[in-house]
């Protein structure tokens, strides 16, 4: 027999610039690109960004398809410390939170799912979350907060669900496994009912390092999926979560049904040329056996959510299984849209399937083909002639085109070599029959029950629904009895408590706006609050008789405001005996307003590199070790590319912006070897540096030994000559040479500032222009290197202040001029010689310097 269909009674989820359902379909459907560059808030991406061939220990991709509040929690919500709840894994929240949301969308409370056999099943692998701050994993709470297991467990404890309960890691198939698994346990009813999904969340960079050697990701920043620009995929993340139940009870129990799984299937790619290679043949082999064990007919479905990744190999290799699985049913060409929700969101790993299954579900209801962005011209080894298929890149309407009704598929890959395919289509009920809802009513109004954990979630639920009310009033309306009974039977009563006696969404919607304008006494409306695990007695005293007697005295003559009242106080009602026989449909709703605080564990810094430490490991962090012999002085420095110099001085040096040692790095480090080596000068004299240039930049893009040799006698009278390269032999490249001298003491002449500021006018810049105008230049400096406040110009001169940057304030003391002052006064030389706003072919950067007194340290300021 086949086995019978699974329907999707609710779904919740937040996707990239999407936190609600809503959102997402509006992004889908317009054809939004919801990519962007990692956030500083996530980590830094300059310190692990390279562009151009991958090099170790960095990614060539800087971009992520990004939740907004990743970081967000309630934990008081759920019964969790906040000590807890910052030591728990950001995916443990999300899918808690998420689950808790698809539980409200199918209307029911949770009291109602308590003690049954509901399953929970999620795609989900171990997080990075703890990778910057390992010492916390060491914990109790770490040891719970970062168990995959306890992910899928924690909404199994919270509401006391007793069905199969899976944490499923497949790697990118892992939640359209997870959402065949649950249908599996459907059909053997070893759930009633079941919540499947995935969740994906980085804390760090260590995914885009992993995948960008592994040569997966895209440098342009891109999914370019089927497209003849395909080469790689970019990291996403989302949450989503889909309640399911066997059709036929959700038929039995009214529920609201979104869509229909006809068919499901998981298989193994087995022995292949390499265990991350995908298989066409074992791909085919899954789709044409879910095909036939549920009877479907490949020529009736339309839309097929490729797993389509955007890369070279991949691709191609789906899109020849898709040929050969449809070969064996249908002829026809052209009739079945390929779609890729990664074009829209990113790779979203072990929540890609649910993200691609609510894409689906989405469309099938709004019976529309959403397109697939970033294509243009077919992949070279992809061929579609003669196929079924055509790549979908508008938003057309959806027309079944003879099929009896709208059908899809989706597809999802594993690099594990599990694969998993699923067929959906819309619903459509049996003849369709307008039963008569009975419902108890007082000078036919219905009672109106909300609540929430505190005052403000209240108010702004009441705000919510409001706003809802207004929307479907423009259109459609809203049917009142229904929205009644949606917020009566399928949402949790909590502390704080809000009941509106109501006849019309209008008068519903005037109670509302009222209370949200603070309005003290409002006519049929009712306020109260429950201490957390009371009941409360109300008006009517603490015997349970008593009070059972009035509610049945009340429900009889129809005084539903006083049980209003008394449900306000902390009565608990069965709300089901207001009704007859048949029950309302329920509705979609607004979910509950979770707060939203931040719950982090920030990353610890990374080691510093060993050129920046101090003086206790090297001579200097720019001068690490005395390499001399009789023949000459050297000096030997081994730079990582870290390093606050490097990470936060980039040029573009025509293959992008790469860390530069800044101009200001090697007077230091020439200053450092010169008084390492020559015994202190006499007093009243200082040290020159002269004829200074600046050969050629060393660009380190990976660990670099640079030395630093001296020369005495050499150069005009008494100097010391010195020459910074990298290299050894005939492959030394020259990066900086000049020359030092002891000399006498000159006399300073004091600078009037205030007559100075007088005669340059009011003509200046602010740090942030100077710096977004310094980028146009293609000079991106970080903010170890952002010393300049404000410069003001005048006739061949300009005054700069610098100050010592915030980022690099507890290295004051390991440098005499410190790059981060030094280099902000060169900057200022550069808005000097070069009047904002031109922009020249090529970065300016320092050649020459006739001469360089230190008469004293760099100070703050």
């Amino acid at each position: 027999p086949v086995p019978a269909p699974i329907a999707v009674i609710g779904m919740a989820g937040q996707f990239p610039q999407a936190d609600t359902l809503q959102a997402f379909w509006d992004n889908i459907a317009a054809g939004k690109d919801c990519i962007t560059e990692v956030a500083p808030a996530r980590w830094d991406s300059r310190r692990y960004y390279q562009p151009g061939p991958v090099v170790a220990g960095k990614t060539n991709c800087k971009w992520l398809g990004a939740l907004a509040h990743y970081d967000c929690f309630d934990p008081l919500f759920f019964n969790i410390s906040p000590t807890e709840a910052e030591r728990m894994d950001p995916q443990q929240r999300l899918f808690l939170q998420t689950c808790w949301h698809s539980i409200e969308a199918a209307g029911y409370s949770a009291e109602a799912l308590s003690g049954s056999q509901c399953g929970v099943f999620v795609g989900c692998t171990g997080g990075d979350y703890y990778q910057g701050a390992p010492a916390q994993q060491l914990s109790a709470q770490g040891f719970t907060g970062g168990a995959p297991s306890i992910l899928a467990a924690r909404i199994a404890y919270f509401l006391n669900l007793q069905g199969p309960c899976v944490s499923i890691d497949t790697a990118c198939s892992s939640s359209l496994v997870a959402i065949a698994s649950a249908c599996d346990s459907l059909t053997s009813a070893a759930s009633d009912l079941a919540l499947a999904g995935g969740v994906y969340v980085m804390a760090g960079p260590e995914l885009h390092i992993q995948t960008a050697q592994a040569g997966m990701l895209s440098p342009d920043g891109r999914c370019f999926s089927f497209d003849r620009r395909a080469n790689g995929f970019v990291p996403g993340e989302s949450v989503g979560v889909v309640v399911l139940k066997r059709l036929a009870d959700a038929e039995r129990d009214g529920d609201r049904i979104h869509a229909v799984v006809r068919g499901w299937g998981v298989n193994q790619d087995g022995k292949t040329n390499g265990i991350t290679a995908p298989n066409p043949v074992s791909q085919t082999r899954l789709q044409q056996r879910v095909y036939a064990q549920y009877r479907i007919d490949p020529a009736a479905i339309q839309l097929i959510e490729t797993h389509g990744t955007g890369t070279q190999l991949g691709d191609p290799i789906e899109i020849e299984g898709l040929r050969a699985a449809f070969k064996p049913y249908t002829r026809d060409t052209g009739y079945c849209a390929l779609g890729s929700v990664k074009s829209n969101i990113g790779h979203c790993i072990t929540a890609a399937g649910v993200s691609g299954f609510v894409k689906l579900v989405l469309a099938l209801q709004h019976r529309q083909l959403p397109p697939t962005i970033n294509f243009e011209q077919l992949n070279a080894h992809i061929d579609l002639s003669d196929s079924p298929f055509y790549i979908n890149d508008r938003l057309r309407a959806w027309t079944p085109a003879g099929a009896a009704r709208r059908q899809a598929a989706i597809s999802s890959f594993g690099f594990s070599g599990t694969n998993a395919h699923m067929v959906l289509a819309e619903y459509l009920p049996p003849q369709p029959r307008q039963p008569v809802v009975a419902v108890l009513t007082e000078n036919r109004q219905l009672m109106i029950p909300l609540s929430a954990r505190t005052a403000a979630q209240l108010q702004q639920k009441a705000g919510e629904l409001l706003a809802f009310i207004d929307a479907q009033a423009a259109t459609a309306g809203v049917d009142l009895v229904s929205l009644a009974y949606t917020l009566q039977v399928g949402r949790e009563a909590m502390a704080h408590r809000l009941g509106v006696m109501a006849a019309s969404p209008a008068q519903l919607a005037e109670a509302l706006r009222a209370y949200l304008a603070g309005e003290p006494a409002i006519a049929g409306l009712y306020r109260g609050q429950v201490a957390q695990g009371q009941a409360g007695p109300g008006l009517i005293g603490e015997d349970q008789e008593v009070r059972d007697t009035l509610i049945e005295r009340w429900l009889a003559r129809r005084q539903l405001s006083r049980l209003l009242g008394l449900w306000v106080q902390g009565v608990a009602l069965d709300w089901h005996r207001l009704y007859g026989e048949s029950r309302p449909q329920r509705l979609s709703l607004p979910l509950y307003p979770f707060a939203r605080e931040r719950y982090w564990l920030e990353r610890a810094a990374p080691p510093a590199p060993l050129s920046s430490r101090g003086a206790t490991a090297f001579l200097h962090p720019l001068l690490h070790s005395n390499v001399s012999d009789l023949s000459r002085q050297r000096y030997c420095t081994r730079l990582q590319g870290e390093e606050f110099f490097l990470a936060d001085h980039r040029v573009d040096t025509g293959a992008g912006c790469q860390p530069v040692l800044p101009a200001a790095a090697y007077l230091e480090m020439a200053r450092a070897a010169v008084e390492h080596a020559v015994p202190a000068p006499g007093e009243g004299r200082v040290l020159a540096l002269r004829h200074i240039v600046w050969a050629q930049p060393l660009v380190v893009t990976a660990p670099q030994t640079v030395t630093l040799g001296l020369s005495a006698g050499e150069g005009d009278g008494d100097g010391i000559a010195y020459e910074i390269a990298s290299g050894d032999g005939e492959e030394a490249l020259i990066h900086c040479h000049g020359q030092a001298v002891f000399e006498p003491v000159a006399s300073l002449a004091r600078l009037d500032l205030a007559a100075l500021r007088g005669q340059l006018g009011q003509s200046g810049m602010g740090a942030a222009a100077l710096y977004r105008w310094f980028g146009q230049l293609g000079l991106e400096y970080g903010p170890a290197h952002r010393g300049l406040v404000s410069v003001q110009r005048g006739a061949g001169q300009l005054l700069a202040q610098v100050v010592l940057p915030a980022a690099v304030a507890d290295s004051e003391a390991d440098y005499r001029l410190h790059p981060g002052v030094l280099d902000s006064v060169l900057q200022a030389a550069l808005v000097l010689t070069t009047a904002p706003g031109e922009l020249p072919a090529l970065p300016a950067l320092p050649f020459a310097l006739d001469t360089l007194r230190l008469v004293g340290a760099c100070p703050r300021e």
